[in-house]
């Protein structure tokens, strides 16, 4: 009897795209991405995408063996919409849940492009409400974070980083002197990279413990000003 190829799933829910990326679970191949730039559609377009996706490559739900799911920070409603989804197709086990921590997945697929030795610390910045962000730094060199998510405020933001540091995300920085990647947000080929390589290493996630793990790691404090 032949074994029919398996794959792995990735859902990017949590920013104010809505995106699934479809790669062979075995290899980690990529074969399909699909994003919707609409505001506000998660909820209506995301079984859609996945059905569409599946329909496009032919291939059976059975076949899906692994789901990684963007985990946030970001949108709480965005996050429950992709984690909810993910864990209630994953709650009878017969589909592997990888939780993937989206700034460790933005990080892992930016980092490769820091060429200037100086630049030491990548930190993402990444809006959350009004005049707060999600904020996080991690070591280029050693691919470890170095810091917690926190919410600080523009302010606390701006005057963190300095000639060492490269940045991702979506706040808006006029200092020249602040180098960048041109990586705004999450997307599903991020999420489907990394959470195969968590995959890999047997990083999986119960779906029914899914939820109390993702709300109580990205809800810090906001720090004090000084």
């Amino acid at each position: 009897m032949t074994m029919k190829q398996t794959y792995l799933l990735a859902i990017e829910t949590v920013g104010k795209l809505c995106g699934i990326a479809i790669h062979d679970a075995v290899h980690g191949h990529a074969l399909i991405e699909y994003v919707i730039h609409i505001p506000n559609m998660h909820d209506a377009l995301l079984a859609e995408l996945i059905r569409r996706a599946m329909k496009d490559l032919d291939i059976e739900s059975e076949q899906i063996s692994v789901i990684a799911v963007s985990e946030g920070p970001g949108s709480f409603t965005g996050v429950r919409i992709g984690m909810s989804f993910a864990k209630g197709w994953c709650a009878d086990g017969k589909t592997i849940l990888v939780s993937v921590p989206t700034f460790h997945a933005m990080f892992a697929s930016a980092r490769q492009y820091v060429t200037d030795t100086h630049l030491t610390t990548m930190s993402i910045i990444m809006k959350s409400h009004a005049d707060s962000y999600f904020m996080q730094s991690f070591d280029v060199l050693t691919g470890q974070h170095i810091s917690s998510i926190e919410i600080v405020h523009y302010e606390q933001a701006i005057q963190s980083l300095d000639a060492t540091h490269i940045v991702i995300g979506d706040i808006s920085i006029q200092d020249s002197t602040i180098k960048r990647i041109p990586i705004q947000t999450s997307h599903p080929t991020y999420i489907a990279k990394y959470g195969y390589q968590m995959y890999v290493q047997s990083q999986f996630t119960s779906p029914h413990e899914a939820d109390s793990e993702y709300h109580s790691e990205f809800i810090p404090t906001i720090g004090k000003q000084n």
